[in-house]
């Protein structure tokens, strides 16, 4: 071996030993008399990735690559320097050559699965992931990667399949029970989710993203009481209690309240709906009003709450502690969390307790167990008294806690369906995951009171083959003929709102309701049949069609459940009168109208606010 060979051998042998301060000083001896040592430069460039100096190691890296064109290695971890400094396609483009050369290397193929999982380039990154599996079928790290692409491809089926391969490979893989619990939650097995999601956490109990959907997935557990589910949210709030920073004192008022609203989802969305009437009609001499956007799929709804902000803050770059501190330099008096415990939360933010007050509305109107988070916006159906106390938010009351907004003029309800097809059709607009066991207990049950009638399901997100081939066995299994069925997947908003001309009944799902979705419903002219519970999710369609005055679909249990829908079903005089009048009664409620239900709110946030200034506790 030559002189300058046995040398990069000893720096290389000090490098991978840990050795690094060492190993640099030979590298940089090479370096000295042969500045193109491909060999040094790469692995002064590793060095300066391991040492957090991301820009440089691009640097050397690439002078690397310059030198050995051929060389996979370096380009594979030019990929991952790229990828550091926030250069993804050419991360990608470096990353895909390493695989080229080297393709029966099993890293370069799973590196670039992994950015390309990163720039949601799902299909490309599946196929990735399956290369790598063909080279090493048994590594863990392959399979949970592959299933969390599947889920993102709604190939629900061969997300559940690589992973409890992982599981079993690695039951001490937090990663891989925290995604075998998300896959299984939206196949709809809600009690096999939680307990995966349970094993993620008691793994790695600082295991964030398990907790927050371990939390999440509680709103659909049967049996699941409130007191379980704030329990759960206080005993995940106990892990970032230590993350809060001082309080502002009470100062003099200003001229204009300074309002912050955090979320993922400023463009189409469900809960987006419900919100966007404040941000659209606060008053501009009495709020100030920040957006803290953490929305990269932005569309037109973006474009129009842009405009109607004060200022606009893009911060999906941005960690918790930088957010915050970014929130504490604005002076924000109330800061509106609108996710919960929803994918995409930001309740890092809040647990540092950047803002005077703190609310959490909309998103997931249960709670998160956070004491830094002050205020919860409810109504007294959505939280009952007897409950409020298990809340680690106080409840503040708006006539109803949803407000309705459209982007674009939805079109007419159209005459009552079953005056033409000679029979009722019942409808659920909501999504896979709420179709419970019990659920399609209720509903079948429906079916068999009403004989002649039909059901018409139409899923939000996942609602897939596998949804469809599970919901219509579940029914066959309870004496339903599917022929009595129509199942239709997600669509685009206009034809989503068509749908409704089909139905003449909504029926609600339980144990976790609808509340837009039973906005939609009443705003098409469909009575919503609902069954209240104890929790918040189970009273989402009560406390909408509470301040309507139509507590006459709400039913106590399953038996007054079913007699209702049946009863509607009867009267289709009475179906035809609420399909032209539903419309119109919601929009003389506030709830109906943005401009009333955006100052129902402002006065709760006024009220908030006065007793800040007063000194007194949030």
């Amino acid at each position: 071996m030559a002189d300058g060979d046995h040398q990069f051998a000893e720096a290389y042998r000090r490098h991978t030993a840990g050795r690094l301060p060492e190993a640099e000083a030979i590298y940089r001896a090479i370096l000295a008399r042969d500045l193109r040592h491909a060999g040094a430069l790469h692995g002064l460039g590793l060095m300066a990735l391991q040492t957090g100096r991301p820009d440089v190691a691009v640097r050397l890296i690439g002078e690397a690559v310059a030198v050995a064109p051929t060389v996979a290695e370096y380009h594979a971890d030019h990929g991952l320097a790229l990828a550091q400094v926030g250069q993804p396609a050419d991360a990608i483009a470096a990353q895909r050559r390493a695989a080229d050369l080297a393709p029966h290397e099993v890293r370069h193929h799973f590196n670039l699965g992994r950015s390309l999982q990163t720039a949601a380039q799902w299909t490309e990154a599946a196929a990735c992931y399956r290369r790598a599996l063909a080279i090493v079928s048994d590594a863990a790290p392959f399979h949970v990667n592959l299933g969390l692409v599947l889920l993102r491809l709604e190939d629900l089926d061969g997300a559940v399949l690589h992973l409890r391969e992982a599981v079993r490979i690695a039951p001490g893989h937090a990663m891989a029970q925290a995604g075998l619990g998300s896959a299984l939650l939206e196949q709809g097995d809600i009690a096999g989710a939680i307990a995966h999601f349970e094993k993620a956490v008691a793994l790695e109990p600082g295991f964030a993203e398990a907790q927050g959907n371990l939390i999440f997935a509680l709103n659909f557990l049967e049996g699941a009481d409130c007191a379980r589910q704030q329990a759960q949210r206080k005993a995940w709030a106990a892990t970032v209690a230590h993350l809060a920073g001082p309080a502002r004192a009470p100062s003099q008022p200003r001229d204009k309240i300074r309002m912050g609203y955090v979320s993922k989802y400023f463009r189409h969305q469900a809960a987006t709906y419900a919100f966007a009437p404040v941000i659209l009609h606060h008053d501009r001499k009495r709020f100030e009003v920040t957006c803290y956007s953490d929305t990269t799929a932005e569309d037109d709804v973006t474009a129009v709450l842009k405009g109607a902000a004060t200022h606009w803050r893009a911060t999906a770059g941005l960690n918790d502690g930088d957010l915050a501190a970014m929130v504490r330099a604005d002076g924000i008096d109330i800061l509106v969390d609108c996710v919960g415990h929803m994918q995409g939360n930001r309740l890092g933010v809040f647990a540092r307790k950047p803002a005077s007050i703190q609310v959490t509305a909309w998103g997931e109107p249960t709670g998160t167990g956070l004491g830094a988070m002050d205020y919860l916006l409810a109504d007294p159906v959505l939280v009952p008294g007897d409950k409020r106390a298990l809340f680690a938010e106080t409840i503040a009351d708006l006539p109803c806690f949803l407000g309705y907004w459209s982007p674009q003029e939805l079109p007419p309800p159209g005459p009552l369906p079953a005056l033409t097809k000679g029979h009722i059709t019942f409808a659920s607009f909501n999504r896979a995951t709420k179709i419970t066991p019990t659920t399609i207990g209720l509903w079948a049950a429906v079916l068999a009171a009403v004989p002649s009638s039909r059901l018409l399901l139409k899923f939000h997100a996942h609602g897939g083959p596998a949804d469809h081939e599970r919901i219509t066995e579940a029914f066959i299994g309870r004496g339903i003929d599917a022929t009595r069925l129509t199942l239709m997947g997600d669509t685009g908003r206009a034809d989503h709102f068509a749908a409704y001309r089909h139905a003449d009944i909504c029926l609600d799902p339980t144990p976790h309701g609808g509340g837009m979705t039973t906005l939609d419903a009443l705003w098409m002219g469909v009575p919503v049949v609902t069954l209240q519970g104890t929790t918040p999710s189970s009273r989402l369609a009560s406390a909408v069609l509470s301040p309507l005055g139509l507590e006459g679909w709400i039913a106590t249990d399953a038996a007054g459940y079913v007699a209702k829908a049946a009863a509607l079903a009867v009267d289709l005089p009475e179906l035809a009168q609420q399909r032209e009048c539903l419309r119109a009664r919601l929009q003389a409620a506030a709830v109906g109208d943005p401009e009333r239900y955006a100052a129902g709110v402002e006065a709760v946030f006024e009220k908030m606010y006065r007793r800040w200034i007063a000194g007194m506790k949030s």
